[in-house]
């Protein structure tokens, strides 16, 4: 079904948020200055805030001008409208005047057939895509690929530079309407996140600070951990949410998975484990079964500093989700029975 909007034009491929994508699209041509959104999670309980349309249409112009974006253009619409990433592939499609074409909200993207001129999606979409011939060329013959939510593993970014594709990592959050900062990975990957434009960075107690005039009313701190190279440039290290404090060693879970991952060739996760002696102990999280390179302490030894050298770990299926496809981490490691751990010899 083909639906005509003044502005651009919708298909649905898929009518799962058929009824959603409506209602917002209302809102945002009613009277009203702002909207209410809906937080990821990925740290807590979602909570509801306001944007100003303002605000979403500042943002959205960032990531038109960036992407270079024009009127006809096509664009992939298949994260959900609930949260602020969805909605604001709809605010750009209207701004920009896109060919927006809405597929089912969901990690299995093989029903893409056609490359778009632009396209945002999760790592685990990527994932995805990247284990198939024709996600693949897809990937290839895009113009521009959007990837957002959480950063991307060691082991995809391998295979994004093996098969010479390039995607942009963005740095953002339902407070700033997406995206603030972005930086090339797979090939020809950058070290830092560069900010759009109109946003400065600074830094508070070790965390990024985002000033943003068009967006914000003020500055926000933020939980997250960087190097800051300049006022426009940074390297994101981890959050302080998260970090591991094992025998008065602070370890961050992000920092020591990509070493692990790198090294074990899988997609894995660290954990704190309560210990008598330390406090807490570093927990080895893997998906699927144990990698080839095998679980050994010596290999760790090798690439680690001694306290981040993992003293247990577990294979699991899957890992737990936040309700728009980000990893919980909390909830992950909440389902692991303590019998369920293995001591890494």
């Amino acid at each position: 079904m083909i639906i005509e909007h003044k502005d651009f034009k919708i298909s649905y491929f898929s009518t799962e948020q058929k009824e959603e994508i409506e209602t917002f699209l209302s809102i945002l041509r009613d009277n009203s200055n702002s909207i209410r959104c809906k937080t990821s999670g990925s740290t807590g309980t979602p909570k509801e805030i306001v944007l100003s349309k303002k605000a979403l249409m500042a943002s959205a112009q960032n990531s038109i001008d960036f992407f270079k974006l024009k009127p006809k253009q096509s664009a992939i619409l298949c994260m959900s409208v609930d949260f602020i990433a969805g909605k604001m592939m709809l605010v750009r499609a209207i701004v920009a005047g896109l060919d927006l074409k809405v597929f089912p909200v969901s990690s299995d993207l093989s029903m893409l057939t056609e490359p778009p001129d632009f396209i945002a999606i999760f790592p685990k979409q990527l994932r995805g895509l990247l284990e198939t011939s024709d996600g693949i060329r897809m990937l290839k013959e895009t113009k521009s690929i959007l990837v957002g939510g959480a950063t991307i593993s060691s082991d995809i970014e391998g295979v994004l530079k093996s098969k010479k594709i390039s995607i942009y990592q963005s740095y953002g959050m339902t407070e700033t309407a997406t995206h603030v900062a972005l930086k090339k990975s797979g090939h020809q990957a950058e070290d830092f996140y560069s900010a759009v434009k109109g946003v400065s960075f600074g830094k508070k107690d070790g965390c990024l600070v985002i000033d943003y005039p068009k967006v914000l009313a003020e500055a926000i701190t933020t939980n997250d951990l960087v190097e800051l190279i300049d006022t426009v440039t940074f390297k994101w290290l981890g959050r302080t949410d998260f970090i591991i404090n094992t025998g008065g060693f602070k370890v961050s879970p992000e920092q020591l998975e990509a070493k692990l991952s790198m090294t074990l060739k899988c997609s894995c996760l660290v954990t704190g484990i309560k210990d008598n002696e330390f406090g807490e102990r570093i927990g080895l999280i893997i998906l699927g079964a144990v990698p080839s390179a095998g679980i050994q302490k010596e290999i760790f030894k090798k690439i680690l500093h001694p306290f981040e050298i993992p003293k247990s770990y577990v294979c699991i299926n899957e890992f737990s989700q936040t309700s728009n496809g980000k990893i919980d981490r909390v909830k992950t490691a909440a389902k692991i029975k303590d019998s369920a751990w293995k001591n890494i010899l």
